[in-house]
């Protein structure tokens, strides 16, 4: 979802409303308006998604762990959540999945507690101009590791690799788990999906305030 809509005050009350107390707090509890605006939005398609799963019941039983990820009790989905720049995603499945997105940008992170040597390794001996894409394409694989695994950014992520040779791998074991990996481009955007199948959407499907509301 574009969160960039609920600059509208109507939108961002009447969103305010539909995502339930728990989600509320949190929104109120941010200072920055762009934050508020995709933890918001991030609520509105979780919820949504328990409407399409014809479970709308299952939103208000959501729970946190330590580590901040929200699960359900008795597992029957499984969701990750993710936001970056205007935009904020969901991913939603009756298995473990972890998701994220991240928007390129110029100056990267250190990569010192990101990258394993030989990723690290890689990403030194790459032309300038690709070092960007590489990044984030990376990152977000192994963000998505972290969040199926359950830990997020917890996790260290210079534990493991997600390279085949010199270029990202489809699947990586993590705990002799097989874990698949696919990866999305929207404009400046990249999109990386976890799961335990290689069964993923072809496409992104991108939500809009008017379906977001017809339940």
């Amino acid at each position: 979802m574009d969160a960039d809509e609920l600059q509208n005050h109507e939108k961002f009350q009447k969103a305010m409303e539909l995502v339930g107390a728990e989600r509320r707090n949190k929104v109120e509890k941010l200072l920055k308006a762009e934050r508020k605006r995709l933890s918001l939005a991030a609520g509105l398609l979780l919820k949504y998604a328990f409407f399409s799963a014809g479970h709308s019941d299952l939103y208000e039983e959501i729970q946190i762990t330590e580590h901040g990820k929200p699960y359900l009790p008795r597992h029957e989905f499984y969701f990750s959540l993710s936001h970056s720049g205007r935009f904020a995603i969901c991913g939603f499945s009756d298995n473990p999945i972890g998701c994220d997105i991240e928007k390129a940008r110029e100056k990267l992170p250190r990569t010192e507690k990101i990258f394993s040597p030989d990723e690290a390794n890689i990403f030194g001996k790459l032309e300038d101009d690709k070092k960007i894409s590489f990044f984030f394409h990376l990152w977000t694989c192994k963000e998505s590791v972290a969040k199926w695994i359950g830990k997020g950014i917890a996790y260290p992520f210079e534990s493991f690799s997600v390279m085949g040779g010199e270029q990202v791998n489809h699947s990586v074991f993590i705990n002799e788990t097989e874990l698949f990996l696919k990866s999305f481009y929207k404009e400046n955007y990249t999109i990386s999906l976890c799961a335990q199948s290689a069964e993923f959407p072809k496409e992104m499907q991108k939500l809009d305030w008017n379906i977001l509301m017809n339940h």
